[in-house]
Formats: C-alpha cells, sequence, structure tokens
C-alpha cells in the first residue's frame, strides 16, 4: 500500500468521479472530487494537495491547460491527465506540461489506478527529500540533490525537445539517483 495522501480528482463524470474517489479513500487516501476546472483552481486554492488527476476534457476548459496553470503555482504537487480520448499526441503533451503518468477511460483495472497514483506519490517523495537533504545534510548528499535537481532540468528539455528516447534514459537515471540519495539520507 502506498504512502497515504491528498488527493484531488477532476472529472464532470460524477459516475467515474464516484467510483476512482471510492478507490482512493479505499486505500486509505484522502480523496477529494470536483467536475470543473474553475473547482478545480478553488479546490488547490483552498488546501494543498499531494497529487491532483485532471480529465484532459472538462466542461469549462481543457485539462492540460488546467495542468500548466496548477502546476507553474502548485510545483510541489504531483499531476496525471485523464481522458476517454487517447493519443499518442495527446500523452506527449500532457507529459510536456508537467503531468507524471496519463491514465485512459474507461477505467476498468483500478488496480493500474492504484499503481500508478502510488508511483507518483513515490516520485514526490523522493523529491521532496531531494530538496530537504541540499538544505539539511552533509556537503555529499547536498551535491547529489543539486545533481538530481540538474538531472530533472535536463529532463524537462528533453521532453519540450520531443527527444522520447533521452527523455526515456534521462527519467531512469533522474529515478535511479532519487533512490540513491534517500538511501544516502537513510531515508529509503
Amino acid at each position: 500500500m502506498s504512502e497515504k495522501a491528498k488527493i484531488l480528482f477532476v472529472d464532470d463524470e460524477e459516475a467515474i468521479r464516484s467510483l476512482i474517489l471510492t478507490v482512493l479513500e479505499g486505500d486509505g487516501h484522502t480523496a477529494h472530487g470536483v467536475g470543473t476546472a474553475a473547482e478545480a483552481v478553488q479546490a488547490v486554492t483552498d488546501t494543498p494537495y499531494d497529487l491532483v488527476v485532471i480529465d484532459k476534457n472538462l466542461p469549462d476548459g481543457s485539462g492540460i491547460d488546467l495542468l500548466r496553470d496548477l502546476k507553474r503555482k502548485h510545483p510541489e504537487t504531483e499531476f496525471m491527465i485523464l481522458t476517454g480520448y487517447p493519443s499518442l499526441e495527446s500523452a506527449i503533451e500532457a507529459l510536456r506540461a508537467g503531468a507524471f503518468d496519463y491514465l485512459i477511460k474507461p477505467v476498468l483495472d483500478l488496480d493500474l489506478v492504484t499503481q500508478k497514483v502510488s508511483r507518483a506519490l513515490e516520485r514526490r517523495r523522493l523529491l521532496q527529500q531531494a530538496y530537504r537533504g541540499t538544505d539539511q545534510a552533509g556537503s555529499d548528499a547536498g551535491v547529489q540533490a543539486q545533481a538530481l535537481v540538474r538531472q530533472a532540468g535536463a529532463l524537462r528539455a528533453a521532453v519540450d525537445g520531443g527527444k522520447d528516447a533521452e527523455a526515456k534514459e534521462l527519467a531512469k537515471a533522474v529515478d535511479e539517483a532519487a533512490r540513491e540519495l534517500a538511501r544516502q539520507l537513510g531515508r529509503g
């Protein structure tokens, strides 16, 4: 089971929202659902969330645009996009906008949802440890944390530049470096 977190689920389809909220709460998370981009902005303004899952098509705007806006204002939050109209182009657009992952409706494999949520929360935890390590740890861990931040920047540049193969390799390196740093800090 993953770490317990505050999760916001943004989807205008009540049945999907209810199902996913039930799954997330059953996994021990505090989950809240809203149906529009405006409600999502208000919810994130009122409460800090660990993870926000956003439907790509909302009645009052684009989920990708909402993701970009929220990611800029809340960089410590992880995001995922959900869509009923999947395509390679929309997946790449979601990742470039800052999404950790991409879910496809109808959501039939609820175990896959909980796995992806767990991975997103683990990534968030590791990045937070790396940032704390820069402030609190000795010089070795601080240097490693700074290198990790640089690798993450290179990863973002590769994703933004459409260099998929390079991005995959950088993502593996960032993940390995974060895990190693967490082990050195005695938290992994």
